[in-house]
Order: C-alpha cells, then sequence, then structure tokens
C-alpha cells in the first residue's frame, strides 16, 4: 500500500492537535501501518531540524552588522559627517596650496610661477565685486564638499 489516509493526521499528531480518542486511535493503527510509522519518523525528523537553534553564518552576520548600522543612523550622524568633510576638505586645500607648490620645487627643481594664475583669479573676483565674488567662492566650496560628501557616503554604503 503506497498510500494511507491515516497519515494525513500524522502532523495533527505530533503538533497536539487531535482529541485523545482520535490520538488513541491514530496510535493503534500506527502500530500495524508501516506507511504511518515512516510518516511519524519523518516528521519528527522535520520538526527536531526546525526545532534546532540557528547559528547564523556569515550573510546573517553581514545583514545583521548593516542593519545595526542603519538603525544607528540619525540626522546628527549626517551634519556630523557633513562638517567633517568640511574640515577635510578645507584642510586639503591648505596643505595642496601649502604643499604642491614645496613638493614640485623639490621634485623639479624649479619653482611653478602661480602669480600669474592668482592674478587672473583676482582680476576676475575684482570684476565681480565683492558680494557676488564671495557668493561665488562660497558656492564652490560648497559644491565640492558636496560632491565629496556623496563620494564618501557611496563608498560607505558599499
Amino acid at each position: 500500500m503506497s498510500y494511507c489516509p491515516q497519515a494525513d493526521k500524522i502532523v495533527d499528531y505530533c503538533q497536539g492537535r487531535l482529541t485523545t480518542k482520535e490520538r488513541e486511535d491514530l496510535e493503534r493503527h500506527m502500530e500495524s501501518c508501516e506507511l504511518c510509522q515512516r510518516e511519524l519518523q519523518i516528521e519528527r525528523s522535520i520538526e527536531s531540524e526546525l526545532s534546532a537553534e540557528f547559528d547564523p553564518g556569515f550573510i546573517e552576520n553581514k545583514v545583521k552588522v548593516r542593519l545595526q548600522l542603519w538603525n544607528a543612523q540619525d540626522t546628527r550622524s549626517f551634519w556630523l559627517y557633513a562638517f567633517r568633510m568640511a574640515v577635510y576638505g578645507l584642510t586639503a586645500a591648505v596643505v595642496g596650496f601649502a604643499l604642491i607648490p614645496k613638493l614640485v620645487r623639490f621634485l623639479l627643481g624649479f619653482s611653478p610661477d602661480l602669480s600669474r594664475c592668482v592674478q587672473g583669479t583676482a582680476g576676475l573676483l575684482n570684476s565681480l565685486g565683492p558680494g557676488t565674488a564671495f557668493i561665488a567662492i562660497l558656492g564652490v566650496c560648497y559644491i565640492a564638499v558636496f560632491i565629496a560628501s556623496m563620494y564618501s557616503l557611496a563608498q560607505i554604503r558599499r
């Protein structure tokens, strides 16, 4: 016999959903039915596998860490991050203007003439007027910090 109608009740039997009479009838039936005995063994092995403690692996740990980071973020962290990026940008500009000419002079043996570039920029800013020049400089700095911040956020999210 490849199918027993009583086998449909084995899941309910294992989960304790049968009445006392139904359970006793099924237990009597299982004493003589090999198919139901096998079904009971399979159901019990499935239950033991499902009730085993879950041990997360690499992927699960990575997802858990990302969820913890996502939950830990708030608006303060964004503003602190933006401030930190602005400080990094300002530091890079100062270091660049101070060290790059010295590095070029050391490596190439001559000092680059930055005076024409500075004079051209100063002339452009003078023609704009003091208020417009300030806004232009502020806008360029804002765009640079914004681009650096977006790039850094993209790198962090990867």
